[in-house]
């Protein structure tokens, strides 16, 4: 097996040890660079096209957008390029281990690019809604080159009202932690700050008639 693998595998083991264990992963250096860096221009290059449109928050029945609470732009991920693809496919992978070893039943994963210009955060909240718990794991990846702690815009994730970890974005790192466990809240950056966030869900039954 190439080294290659053999790295991908051990970062994967020590990515779902973890989650085992504490609920939560931190990953610095999770991705290859050149990916990051491809993903990053992409991000970009969509803010510069205007192809971001302002997140919303609430379930699709509720959603309503506040730049107080939410600051971000978003654009979903689909696999419309080589890097997208790289990842997806990465993500995949990633998805196939969880279920081997945890027995998850994931199914999908919902990603998108995130922009958050200077000034801007995103206020303490759940990815699970009430009544609605689809999401089981949520995934954040930075792109930034070069961040600093004076930056801002770290990840904060509580365990009820304490911090239990602060994650400053810097490029190639991946965070994953279970859904409906952790708060968590992005601090008002000080520069734009690029990522992509998402989650493996398990497929939606309700409605469908009884085997």
């Amino acid at each position: 097996m190439e080294n290659s693998e053999l790295t991908r595998q051990s970062k994967q083991q020590k990515l779902i040890d973890e989650l085992i264990d504490q609920r939560l992963s931190i990953n610095p250096n999770f991705f290859d660079a050149e990916l990051i860096t491809a993903l990053h221009q992409e991000l970009v290059n969509l803010m510069e096209e205007d192809q971001l449109r302002a997140a919303h928050i609430g379930k699709e029945q509720q959603r309503s957008h506040i730049r107080a609470i939410r600051g971000d732009a978003i654009h979903w991920i689909n696999g419309d390029t080589e890097a997208q693809r790289r990842f997806l496919t990465e993500m995949r992978q990633l998805q196939e281990a969880l279920n081997q070893q945890l027995f998850l039943g994931l199914t999908e994963l919902e990603v998108h690019f995130a922009h958050y210009p200077a000034g801007m955060g995103y206020q303490k909240h759940l990815d699970s809604f009430q009544n609605n718990n689809l999401r089981r794991i949520t995934i954040v990846v930075y792109l930034n080159p070069d961040w600093q702690e004076d930056d801002g815009g770290e990840l904060e994730i509580y365990n009820g009202d304490e911090v239990i970890a602060t994650v400053l974005p810097l490029a190639g790192t991946l965070v994953c932690f279970v859904s409906e466990e952790f708060p968590h809240q992005v601090a008002i950056t000080k520069r734009e700050r690029f990522s992509i966030a998402g989650w493996f869900r398990v497929r939606d039954t309700a409605g469908l008639p009884a085997g």
